[in-house]
């Protein structure tokens, strides 16, 4: 999928990720886009510039090869948090000085993994002004894009404008300076403050209301991260009843906790490869690395925070719930579950005789004093399709 053009915005004020498509578009909620893409698609994206940061450093003597791990040393004084929380990515060097892209870690990790909710691999994440060339100021948001090569590049508040034409008022002489906005009369404000107020920076300055002159851009902040990962595959339908349910978990469980006492070496290999598959299902796109161990912190992951519920948990409730319904007449077949460890929460995959049958699912999560949300239900032919998320306690 090109969606290389497409800027993503983590929205902290209203806790959402927004999307801008190309077409030039109102932001939108990045959830309401994922859910129109083609399942299993690569997406690349745009990181806002609100999101990251730019430095430029000096660092005498080191070689190329070498400066992926000097960057974090050289930047370990200026970083609010510890450098391990960051993720640094180099963006090239000019003028005897480097620069490197800082984002949080963290904040990378939680948009690779509401795109895999939604069955979609992020291949690429560009920073936004990585795309800009020469010396450029533009409009965005309540605020400026400033990048000046070998200078400065990020984005900054109206407030904050005029410290920074200040401090690179004497590094930027000679340069022609492009101011694109979203009106003429804000572009030409812009210019006759920098005129009159720094004579001796810019030679040129023009004003434009067009979209900023690019180049083409090949930094990723993924550092290879979505590289490596391999295509996540559609959880296949597992489970038809509640007995065939408790069988498989029954399986799982006790599997490793009792197995080497009770079973032969050829049964353990049986009970293993059976473990890994179903691992894979209930946890699409993890590592299934040490998965023995992985599953064992799941399940007592229950009570470490207040803000999850616990895995075995939610899965026991969500039984429970389909349990009580009636299924005489197969109203509810649950196709597949995953479980992501980072919110604590279930998505769900329904077939439904009708919509009333997919608001009875509902109804009984919720009688059980969980969380329930119908994220989307379409018809198909002569069934309703839904997914439900399943939270911890409200």
């Amino acid at each position: 999928m090109n969606s290389k053009n497409n800027r993503v915005e983590w929205a902290a004020d209203q806790g959402v990720w927004l999307i801008t498509e190309t077409a030039g578009n109102p932001p939108r909620n990045l959830e309401d886009w994922a859910e129109e893409q083609t399942e299993m698609s690569s997406v690349s994206l745009v990181l806002s510039a609100t999101n990251y940061a730019t430095h430029w450093v000096s660092l005498p003597g080191v070689k190329g090869r070498h400066l992926n791990r000097a960057l974090p040393f050289a930047l370990e004084e200026v970083l609010i948090r510890d450098v391990s929380d960051y993720t640094v990515v180099p963006g090239g060097s000019l003028g005897g000085k480097h620069k490197a892209y800082v984002v949080e870690s963290d904040l990378v990790d939680r948009l690779i993994e509401l795109l895999a909710i939604h069955h979609l691999r992020l291949s690429v994440l560009y920073p936004e002004t990585a795309g800009y060339a020469g010396s450029q100021i533009v409009r965005s948001k309540s605020g400026w894009i400033v990048s000046l090569e070998g200078v400065f590049e990020g984005w900054v508040p109206d407030a904050a404008l005029p410290a920074v034409l200040e401090g690179v008022s004497d590094k930027v002489q000679g340069e022609e300076l492009t101011i694109s906005a979203s009106s003429m009369d804000e572009g030409n404000l812009l210019k006759t403050t920098i005129s009159s107020g720094y004579p001796d920076s810019f030679d040129s300055i023009s004003v434009s209301t067009s979209r900023p002159e690019t180049k083409e851009n090949a930094i990723s902040l993924l550092q290879g991260k979505a590289a490596t990962a391999g295509r996540e595959k559609k959880p296949a339908p597992w489970w038809t009843g509640i007995a065939s349910f408790a069988a498989i978990f029954a399986v799982f469980a006790c599997g490793f906790l009792i197995v080497d006492n009770h079973r032969t070496a050829e049964q353990i290999d049986m009970v293993s490869n059976s473990s890994q598959k179903l691992y894979k299902q209930w946890f699409p796109g993890e590592s299934t690395s040490n998965y023995e161990s992985r599953f064992r912190r799941k399940l007592r992951s229950e009570g470490d925070t207040s803000d999850s519920a616990g895995f075995d948990s939610l899965m026991g409730n969500v039984a429970a719930a389909w349990a009580g319904l009636d299924q005489s007449k197969g109203s509810i077949s649950i196709q597949s579950i995953r479980y992501s460890e980072r919110i604590g929460e279930f998505l769900i995959d329904i077939d439904a005789q009708q919509q009333s049958d997919l608001q009875a699912f509902k109804a009984a999560i919720e009688a059980r004093g969980l969380t329930a949300e119908i994220s989307s239900a379409k018809a198909d032919k002569d069934i309703v399709k839904g997914r439900v998320k399943v939270g911890g306690a409200a």
